[in-house]
């Protein structure tokens, strides 16, 4: 039905309503037994409605450009702090009480 009304309309009254009663409706009651066939039909949606349900079937994760390559492996750690390259080293003498 929102599939239908989304293609016959240029502008979709009361969005962020709609999509929330969506999300409702599988946390309360279908979880994922229909994910294959709404995940169809969100595929098929406007974008601001696509970004709006985008959880719901986890659609995001599917799309290579949204996910970010993976950070470097960081150095192995000999023990003792490596200096930054904006830090200044500084020698102080800091008393000692006894």
């Amino acid at each position: 039905m929102l599939l239908n009304v989304d293609q016959c309309s240029t502008h979709l009254n009361f969005m962020d309503p709609i999509c929330d009663f969506l999300y409702h409706m599988k946390y309360m009651f279908t979880g994922d037994s229909i994910k294959d066939q709404v995940e169809k039909i969100i595929f098929n949606l406007r974008p601001a409605l696509k970004l709006r349900l985008r959880f719901i079937t986890h659609i995001s994760k599917q799309e290579p450009a949204a996910v970010p390559p993976p950070p470097p492996a960081p150095p192995i750690n000999s023990g003792s702090p490596a200096p930054q390259a904006n830090q200044v080293p500084v020698n102080v003498t800091l008393p000692v009480a006894q």
